[in-house]
């Protein structure tokens, strides 16, 4: 009995060793991540108030005016991270998300779409700008949500885990809804 009582302690050391080597190993990511700046938090993006920025009235379809929740997202071709981000979708994005291609050729972004599996219904090619514009974007993968009609919130999507934080109704915060006090919201 005895010696069963001594294999049990030895190994719950084991296991207590194990653990703590993990707990070390990801301190040590954590570092790294951090003196190489590849942390994936998302960066605010400023939305102009000068202007209106429906959906309708910056060239997307009017439909998407009456969305509860929105989130439009502009992805390039010529970012990886973009690519990454719209494969992960497995061609079938939430109702929830509009697809706006930043790109100044059609068959170019036609191949893209065709790579990505994107659906033709819930995406738009930006060719000459207008969309982009009107933001002033000038940096991709970025999103933009909006809550009946308005945006809310703009920021980068550094991976497709912070796009999908987004996807959901409940994930914009209180203080950038409309008709709260706008703390947190970055106009320009």
């Amino acid at each position: 009995m005895m010696f069963l009582w001594i294999v049990v302690a030895v190994l719950s050391l084991l296991v207590l060793i194990c653990l703590l080597a993990l707990v070390d190993q990801y301190q040590t990511q954590q570092l790294i991540r951090g003196r190489l700046e590849l942390d994936d938090a998302p960066a605010p993006v400023d939305i102009p108030g000068d202007r209106v920025l429906t959906p309708s009235a910056i060239g997307l379809p009017a439909e998407l005016d009456e969305h509860e929740h929105l989130v439009v997202l502009f992805l390039s071709t010529t970012c990886n991270t973009c690519k990454t981000i719209a494969k992960k979708l497995h061609g079938r994005p939430p109702k929830s998300l509009w697809v706006v291609l930043v790109e100044g050729s059609a068959e170019r972004a036609e191949a893209w779409f065709a790579d990505t599996g994107l659906p033709q219904a819930q995406r738009s090619v930006d060719l000459d700008g207008r969309i982009s514009d009107a933001f002033e974007l000038d940096v991709t993968p970025a999103a933009f949500v909006y809550r009946h009609g308005e945006v809310v919130l703009g920021q980068t999507i550094p991976s497709f885990r912070q796009l999908d934080s987004l996807l959901t109704a409940d994930a914009v915060p209180a203080s950038l809804l409309p008709g709260t006090p706008a703390e947190g919201k970055t106009r320009v």
